[in-house]
C-alpha cells in the first residue's frame, strides 16, 4: 500500500484492563492464534507511551514509502492504517497520559506521509465496535486547536 491509497488512519485500542501493559509482540501471538499473518496493526502504543512497530511502514522505500496492508478493519484493511492504544477494556478509554501524547505525535506524523487520509476510530467505520471508546474525529479536532494544552 502507498501513501495515495491510505483513505483512513485507523484508532483501536487492545479492550486490555488497566493493570495489562502489553505490546505489539504479545498482539503479534494473539493475531497469529486467530489465524492471521501477524499483529494486524501498524502501530501499537504501550501504557508508558512508547510506540512499537507491528505491520512494516517503510517509508523509505522507493519509489515512494509503503506498508503492508493491516488486517484490523473489515473491507477496508488495503485502504487504512491501523494504531492500537493498549487498554480500553469494555470500551472505557483509561488510556494514559503518555499514550495520549503518543498517539498524537504518531497522528501527527502519519498524516505529513498520508494528508488525504482521514483520522478515525474502528467504531467509526464498524458501527458493531465499541472501540477505541472515545470520538476520535473529535479528539483529533481538539488536539490540533489546542495541542497539549
Amino acid at each position: 500500500m502507498d501513501a495515495s491509497k491510505v483513505a483512513y488512519i485507523v484508532i483501536h485500542c487492545a479492550d486490555t484492563p488497566p493493570e495489562m501493559d502489553i505490546g505489539a509482540v504479545e498482539i503479534d501471538r494473539w493475531h497469529k492464534a486467530n489465524g492471521w499473518d501477524g499483529c494486524g496493526y501498524h502501530f501499537v502504543i504501550r501504557r508508558n507511551g512508547v510506540i512499537e512497530s507491528g505491520r512494516p511502514l517503510d517509508i523509505n522505500a522507493a519509489p515512494g514509502w509503503q506498508s503492508a496492508i493491516g488486517a484490523h478493519v473489515a473491507g477496508l484493511n488495503s485502504q487504512a492504517l491501523g494504531v492500537c492504544l493498549v487498554g480500553g477494556k469494555g470500551g472505557t478509554p483509561d488510556f494514559r497520559v503518555q499514550q495520549w501524547e503518543s498517539l498524537a505525535h504518531l497522528v501527527e506524523t502519519l498524516t505529513r506521509i498520508a494528508p488525504a487520509a482521514e483520522i478515525v476510530g474502528h467504531r467509526d467505520l464498524d458501527k458493531g465496535k465499541l472501540c477505541p471508546g472515545f470520538d476520535v474525529r473529535t479528539w483529533w479536532a481538539d488536539w490540533r486547536q489546542h495541542g497539549a494544552d
